[in-house]
């Protein structure tokens, strides 16, 4: 998967592992400022969601 962001993020690590959101399974695609885009692996829906909702505090 290719990275778009900025290598010096500190989430960018994340980027490309899947993960349990609202009950169903994401991936994140891409990390800028404080949001991670997530799809949705059922249909594709693409969201922007804060980091903190994703890794809590």
């Amino acid at each position: 998967m290719r990275r778009i962001t900025n290598r010096r993020h500190p989430n960018v690590d994340q980027v490309g592992t899947e993960i349990q959101y609202k009950g169903e399974p994401h991936r994140i695609t891409d990390v800028g400022g404080s949001y991670f885009a997530l799809v949705r692996l059922r249909d594709g829906y693409a969201e922007n969601v804060k980091i903190r909702e994703v890794n809590g505090r």
